[in-house]
This record gives structure tokens, sequence and C-alpha cells, in this order.
């Protein structure tokens, strides 16, 4: 373990934070034990109650399993059923790579295009004007890639909030954050606008007259191209040791 001196106002989130970060980066494998609360703070300059906390933390995202009078062990990270792991994991560029990158594009295009055929069938008059509005948004200011960015933020949280569904709700939630920090691997000046356009508009089409297959073969055609170039972008950062472990200072 490589721990540096914690030396912040937000002692408890940096603690926190460097021990998520080495535990998903597997610096800290599964089932190794912890040192003790007092060897942390030792290690860390805090004082115990700092690593009490952020223990906890870990524990509430069922990384750790704190076992009475053994210590703390860190868990598989797919024994967690806490979802801001999946948004955790692309936090620290060590984490991130081609392969988590891949898995993560593969999961959210199953649960999108379950979303979006719901949403086809089950949006609402009002949910369906706020779509035309974003639509007439892309069109006056989609070429800026930050702002078309925000407006596909706020396509994916109708579409979720259209499913009347609150599970998918809170996935399509998860999703978004998901996005917003993948955004600059796609959302950059080369990204084809009038592509982009023209499928919204035909997506929209078929929400409007409540086709599921429809949105669900053009949302499926979308996702495939945005991944191709997510997956090219993430390649050239990882050859330059911009994400994967090589990034880690």
């Amino acid at each position: 373990m490589q721990l540096e001196s914690v030396r912040t106002p937000s002692l408890v989130e940096r603690v926190f934070e460097q021990l998520r970060s080495q535990i998903l980066s597997g610096a800290i494998p599964a089932g190794s034990r912890l040192p003790t609360e007092r060897e942390l703070a030792d290690r860390l300059h805090v004082n115990r109650q700092v690593v009490r906390e952020a223990l906890k933390r870990l524990e509430f995202l069922e990384l750790l399993e704190v076992r009475h009078g053994q210590g703390a062990f860190v868990q598989e990270l797919s024994a967690s059923s806490a979802l801001q792991v999946v948004e955790a994991l692309l936090r620290d560029p060590a984490v991130v790579t081609r392969d988590l990158l891949d898995q993560l594009l593969v999961f959210r295009r199953h649960i999108t295009l379950s979303v979006v055929g719901l949403a086809a069938s089950h949006r609402s008059e009002e949910q369906l004007a706020r779509a035309r509005r974003l639509l007439e948004d892309e069109a006056a200011e989609g070429s800026d890639p930050k702002r078309a960015l925000e407006i596909d933020l706020h396509w994916n949280a109708l579409l979720g909030e259209a499913t009347g569904n609150l599970m998918y709700q809170l996935v399509t939630n998860l999703f978004t954050k998901l996005v917003a920090r993948l955004g600059p691997l796609y959302y950059n000046e080369d990204r084809d606008h009038k592509r982009s356009m023209t499928n919204h508009r035909a997506m929209l089409k078929a929400i409007e007259t409540r086709d599921p297959e429809a949105a669900v073969r053009l949302v499926d055609e979308m996702l495939r191209y945005s991944e191709e170039r997510i997956r090219s972008e993430a390649q050239r950062l990882e050859t330059a040791g911009l994400i994967g472990p090589r990034s880690r200072p």
C-alpha cells in the first residue's frame, strides 16, 4: 500500500477517496485485511475518527466487510450491490481501462434500449413537448460539443422519466452521470452534429407515434456509432498513458 499524508479541510473525503481508489484499482486486492484504524491514522496523519468515518463509507459501498474482532477486509467488486461503485470506477484514470469501458458500454446499451422502448410506449404529452424543445435546442446550439453534451444529458434523464418505472429511472440517472464523465471521449470537435440531429429527429418521430421497435432500432444504431468512437479515443488515451494503470503518478 502506498498512502500519502493527508492535509486538507475535507479529511474524511480525502481518506475515503484514497482508499477507494486503491481498492478499485486492485492496489489493495480483494481479501486483504486493512491496517487497523490506529495504523491508518498514523500513516495518513489524521485522527482515528476521520479513518473510522471513511471506513464506514467504504463499508456502505460494500467494498469492505468489517468483521468484529478481526478487522476490515476488502471485498470483491462483483460482491457489491451499490450503484455508486459503477460511477466511482470512472473517477480515477488509473482504474479506467479499455476493458472496463467495453463492459460499461455493453451494459449501458442493453439498459438504454429497454428504457427507450418503454419511453416510446409510456411517454406523456408533457414529456413529448419537452423532447421537442430539446430537439429545438440541439438544432440551435448542438454544434458546440459542450452544449451538445448538456442536451444529451437532458435527453437521457427525460427518457428515464418517461418509462414510468422508478428502477429504470434510477439506473438512467446513473448512466447520465456516466455519460457526463465519458463526454470528452465523444463530445468533441470530431462529433458529427448533423448525423446526431438526423437520428434525434427520427427518434422523436418514433416516440411521437408510440413505435418502440423503431425507437429501439434507432438508438441501438446511435449507441454503436458512439461506442466505436469512444473505444477509439480510449485506445489513444491508454497508449498515451493518460488512463489505465500507467497513468498513476
